[in-house]
C-alpha cells in the first residue's frame, strides 16, 4: 500500500467521524428545539382552552384555497430550488371569545448557501358565518425595485399587490367576476385595495370605525387578508410565536365584530 495513502487515511477517518459527529450533533439539537416548540404551542394553546392538533390532522383549513408556501413554489427559480414537498406541521385550535381559531404551520426544504434550510409560515384561520368574499391588501407606496429606485405610483405593489388580485377558488369555480372596491379618497383608499366578487355588498362593511381598525391594527401589514368560505385567514412568515399570534388574531377578530360579521363552527375540509 502506498506510504502517503497510509498517512492520510487516518486524517481522512477523522474528518469523516466529525462530520457524522456533527450531523449527529445537529440532528440532536433540532430534535430537542422542535420539541420545546411543540411543548410551549401545547401550553399556549391549553391555556386558551384548545389542544395542539393530532398530526395526522394538522392541516390548514383553507388549504384547498391557498395552497401552503406559495412565497416559496411559485415560479421556475422556487421550483428549481424546491428540495422537498411542502408539509404543515404543527398546528393548535382554540377558542377566542365566541371565535373559533386554527393557527398552524406549513414548511417546505429549499435549497441555501451552505446546503439546505427550512422555510416556515403560519396560517391564522377563523371560522365565520358566511360572508361576500373579498380580499384586503397594503399598499405600498415607499417600495424600491432591484436597482433601488422608488417604485411608480402606479406599480402593482402601490396598488395591493398581485395576490389581492388572485380570483379566489370558490369564486372562479362559479365563474364569477373579481373587482377592486372604490373607496372616496383619504387614508384607508391611499393604504388600503380590496378586491371582492361583490363591491355593492362589501363596500358598506367598511365604514369609520372599520377602516380606523385596519389603519391601527393592519398599516404594517405584508400579507393579504381572505374571507372566502367560512374563512377569514392570513399567512404570515416564520414559526408561531404565541403571543404575535394572539395579538394578530385578536386583531382579525376586531376586524370581524366591527364588520358585523357572526361567526360559525369550523368547517370540515377534505
Amino acid at each position: 500500500m502506498d506510504e502517503t495513502y497510509v498517512e492520510i487515511l487516518p486524517i481522512v477517518a477523522i474528518m469523516v467521524g466529525l462530520l457524522a459527529l456533527g450531523h449527529w450533533w445537529r440532528r440532536r439539537s433540532d430534535r430537542k428545539s422542535e420539541q420545546a416548540h411543540a411543548e410551549a404551542l401545547a401550553e399556549f394553546a391549553g391555556g386558551l382552552g384548545g389542544r395542539l392538533v393530532d398530526p395526522a390532522e394538522a392541516h390548514a383549513w383553507s388549504a384547498g384555497l391557498l395552497e401552503p408556501m406559495r412565497r416559496k413554489t411559485d415560479g421556475l427559480v422556487n421550483q428549481l430550488n424546491q428540495v422537498s414537498p411542502t408539509s404543515f406541521g404543527l398546528t393548535v385550535d382554540f377558542p377566542r371569545g365566541r371565535w373559533a381559531v386554527r393557527v398552524g404551520e406549513a414548511s417546505v426544504e429549499v435549497t441555501a448557501d451552505n446546503g439546505t434550510r427550512t422555510a416556515y409560515e403560519y396560517r391564522i384561520e377563523v371560522a365565520t358565518a358566511p360572508v361576500t368574499p373579498m380580499k384586503i391588501s397594503r399598499r405600498i407606496h415607499d417600495g424600491k425595485n432591484l436597482f433601488g429606485r422608488p417604485l411608480p405610483p402606479d406599480h402593482v405593489v402601490a396598488q395591493g399587490g398581485e395576490r389581492v388580485r388572485e380570483v379566489p377558488v370558490t369564486v372562479a369555480a362559479e365563474g364569477g367576476g373579481w373587482y377592486r372596491v372604490s373607496f372616496p379618497p383619504g387614508p384607508f383608499d391611499t393604504n388600503f385595495a380590496v378586491f371582492t366578487s361583490d363591491p355593492a355588498a362589501v363596500a358598506p362593511l367598511f365604514d369609520p370605525r372599520v377602516a380606523e381598525h385596519l389603519l391601527a391594527e393592519f398599516n404594517d401589514m405584508y400579507f393579504t387578508l381572505h374571507f372566502e368560505a367560512g374563512l377569514l385567514f392570513c399567512t404570515l412568515i416564520n414559526r408561531i410565536i404565541p403571543d404575535q399570534a394572539l395579538a394578530r388574531v385578536d386583531a382579525l377578530i376586531g376586524l370581524l365584530e366591527r364588520m358585523g360579521v357572526a361567526p360559525a363552527h369550523p368547517p370540515v375540509w377534505a
